[in-house]
């Protein structure tokens, strides 16, 4: 179930009142549900008196039903909380995976990565891998952000200081890296994937995939 409420903020820049939409929580029976989150359209707002256009930030948890998957955008304050109703979440619908993200970009990295058939999992130890091999080239320059964008040449783009990079991704090297990790990833119970989980299966496993 979908639910929202209208919100009203000022423009930053001719102070008009702007009303938008407010979702706690959005499924995909919503058919904008993935294409407005992945795009960012859905967090847009644009005043009607001057054209001034700039993004809200809130929390909401995205139900993508169509893959089986439930992501908790959680404000960084609020984490704790959000792993107590994912917990609770679990326990009533356990054919479900559960993700936390503590940012927009995260949520719409999720929500592509899931809509293009693919691993979240196999994805963030593919992102560690091709950073691995750009250290050199990356290491003085700043790194805030690793993300996939898929597509019909999927990259890997890394946000610097001083602007960003693509790396192409092997979509092959992805299917080899999914059937090598195959037998550690059948359990599904965490909530936070990321690179820092990437890097904690690379030192379980002794740095082998």
């Amino acid at each position: 179930m979908s639910t929202s409420h209208e919100e009203t903020v000022k423009c930053p820049k001719c102070g008009e009142e702007i009303h938008f939409t407010y979702w706690q929580s959005i499924n995909t029976e919503m058919d904008f549900a993935i294409p407005d989150i992945i795009s960012g359209k859905l967090f847009e707002i644009k005043c009607g008196k001057c054209g001034y256009e700039s993004h809200v930030n809130y929390p909401i948890l995205f139900n993508d039903m169509i893959h089986g998957v439930m992501i908790n955008y959680a404000m960084p304050e609020a984490v704790e909380e959000a792993e107590k109703v994912v917990n609770y979440m679990r326990e009533r619908m356990d054919f479900c995976r559960f993700r936390i993200v503590t940012s927009q970009a995260d949520l719409r990295e999720k929500a592509d990565i899931f809509n293009a058939g693919l691993d979240d999992r196999v994805v963030e130890l593919l992102k560690f891998i091709t950073m691995t091999q750009v250290q050199d080239q990356v290491r003085d320059r700043g790194v805030h952000g690793v993300y996939f964008i898929s597509g019909d040449e999927p990259v890997v783009e890394i946000l610097m200081k001083d602007g960003s990079g693509h790396v192409p991704v092997d979509m092959d090297m992805y299917r080899q890296l999914e059937q090598m990790t195959r037998p550690r990833l059948t359990e599904d119970r965490e909530f936070h994937i990321d690179q820092n989980w990437a890097a904690a299966f690379f030192s379980r496993s002794g740095g082998e995939a």
